[in-house]
């Protein structure tokens, strides 16, 4: 995809000298509309609406080259972001030409153009803004994947006649068309390097093709949004909301669910949130179901690949030195973090236990990410699948009989069943729970040793003190826990120990991390 030329295949002037004007609107917006052109679009920000016409150009990926396309396209834009935004797309207005020349919303002439009508927000709450002053929160992003998910598993499955941009062809096609690109800019992708990089994307490719075209049978091909980076998300009346989905191209959009989600992933890891990146990918899969991750890493690198080709393209049509420079910067940043993510990953396995108030929570979500293949460890945490079990949100307490001996031992089954699954998978896993007995502790190393991968557990060594000291001061915890519960746990103890390291986790969460990490190999 290349966003160099520009030319318009129809006079459009009228139109826009109409939408520039304030007094053409009802009511008037108290100021002159802001006009904003992109490459297919024209969008004026009218009071506290936004006004969108297509654009008439005419692209190989993009053609609303006439009026009838643009209405078409337009049409398919208000239905297909009606699915995650009905608070956000209102309707379409047709502009039309009476026969006196006078332009105007919905009169009785000749349609001219057909103008999405959208309710304009705060620029400011797109998580792209967010993100840059630092205003992006855990809760936010688990919301956000919420909403992912919900959105892919709403959306119809494609066959794949209808779902262009699936399965390995369909990747393949994208691949190919990155390479291509990179060819053609030898002074912002060293030749060398992407040579390297086509080896090594183009043998995971062919390793994960018949992955790729099962999923297109198993149903996980849909029309998905297709551009779903923090630019196009964001905060309404409170909520994460996805916008500004891809209706143009089927090879862009009808895609795979998990291609579509590794957008989301990707942008966070460039702007240097794994943190977060790992909380995305750990929600997103809260009820297991990992059968698709093997193709992760390459989709993952693919979305990272497209952004720093799409960055070049952006710079080299800046004439503001600064804003070209940081295009440049975030290109080579995309462009690394592509190889990175291409590169084999052997997974490890993780288990963490402590009595209630220990810190076993925080160690897990601050080593996740830290953990290989990008974007890190899968956090199982035995509180969540026993609140998913009960169909509860994590922060909704259970009733006692929730956490009876049969209860726990099937949350116990269930998180062993996914730590199998997701290790087979490639990726590593980190196992949250008490872990005070024995035999569950030798059962996650059974886990490990069936998948050959490497086992490390830990213990958490707090005071009982402290421990009750972080119980009282939890707030929309996972965890119901009381100190009560905390005191019974320390009574019983925890038996032999074995292979588990034990690690002080009385200080701070850094000094637990650092500990683990040591013990871990990890720099």
């Amino acid at each position: 995809m290349s966003y160099r030329t520009m030319e318009e295949t129809e006079d459009q002037s009228a139109a826009l000298e109409f939408l520039a004007r304030a007094e053409n609107y009802d009511p008037p917006p108290p100021e002159a509309p802001t006009h904003i052109a992109t490459h297919g679009s024209h969008v004026f920000l009218a009071g506290d609406r936004a006004y969108k016409i297509k654009r008439a150009v005419s692209f190989p990926y993009m053609d609303y080259g006439t009026l009838e396309r643009r209405k078409a396209f337009t049409r398919a834009e208000l239905d297909l972001n009606r699915r995650t935004a009905p608070e956000l797309y209102l309707g379409i207005l047709r502009l039309t030409r009476g026969p006196d020349g006078k332009i105007d919303f919905n009169g009785a002439g000749e349609a001219i153009e057909y103008v999405l009508e959208m309710r304009r927000f705060d620029q400011d709450d797109l998580l792209d803004r967010m993100a840059e002053r630092g205003a992006l929160t855990p809760a936010l992003i688990e919301r956000t994947a919420d909403r992912i998910r919900s959105f892919h598993n709403a959306a119809d499955s494609l066959n794949a006649g209808d779902a262009p941009g699936a399965g390995a062809a369909g990747l393949r096609w994208v691949i190919e068309e990155n390479f291509a690109e990179f060819a053609a800019q030898p002074r912002h992708f060293d030749p060398d390097e992407a040579a390297l990089y086509a080896a090594r994307v183009r043998t995971v490719l062919e390793q994960t093709a018949p992955l790729l075209d099962a999923r297109v049978t198993d149903g996980q091909a849909k029309h998905c949004h297709g551009d779903l980076h923090l630019r196009n998300i964001c905060v309404i009346d409170g909520e994460p909301t996805l916008f500004d989905g891809i209706e143009f191209n089927p090879r862009f959009a009808c895609i795979d669910t998990l291609y579509d989600l590794a957008y989301f992933l990707s942008d966070l890891e460039i702007r240097g949130r794994s943190d977060l990146a790992n909380l995305a990918f750990t929600r997103y899969f809260l009820d297991g179901g990992y059968d698709g991750l093997p193709c992760l890493p390459l989709f993952l690198s693919t979305r990272s690949a497209v952004r720093a080709k799409i960055m070049v393209s952006g710079a080299e049509a800046q004439d503001v030195l600064p804003t070209r420079q940081d295009m440049l910067d975030q290109s080579r940043r995309s462009f690394q973090a592509a190889r990175q993510q291409i590169e084999p990953a052997e997974p490890v396995m993780v288990g963490i236990g402590g009595f209630s108030g220990s810190g076993k929570s925080t160690l897990a979500r601050n080593l996740a990410p830290l953990l290989s293949p990008v974007p890190g460890a899968i956090h199982l945490r035995s509180d969540v699948i026993r609140k998913r079990l009960h169909g509860c949100p994590p922060s909704q307490p259970l009733p006692a009989a929730a956490y009876r001996q049969d209860v726990s031992a099937r949350v116990y089954r269930i998180m062993l069943e996914r730590a199998g699954d997701a290790l087979r998978a490639g990726y590593s896993v980190i196992l949250d729970a008490v872990n005070d007995r024995s035999e569950d502790r030798q059962a996650m190393m059974a886990v490990a040793k069936a998948c050959s991968v490497p086992f490390k557990g830990f213990w958490l060594d707090v005071s009982e003190e402290v421990m009750a000291r972080r119980i009282a001061g939890r707030t929309g915890d996972a965890s119901d826990a009381t100190e009560a519960v905390m005191r019974n746990q320390s009574k019983r103890g925890h038996g032999a120990l074995g292979d588990w390291k034990k690690i002080d986790a009385g200080g701070p969460a850094e000094a637990a991390l650092e500990a683990a990490k040591s013990h871990l190999g990890l720099p």
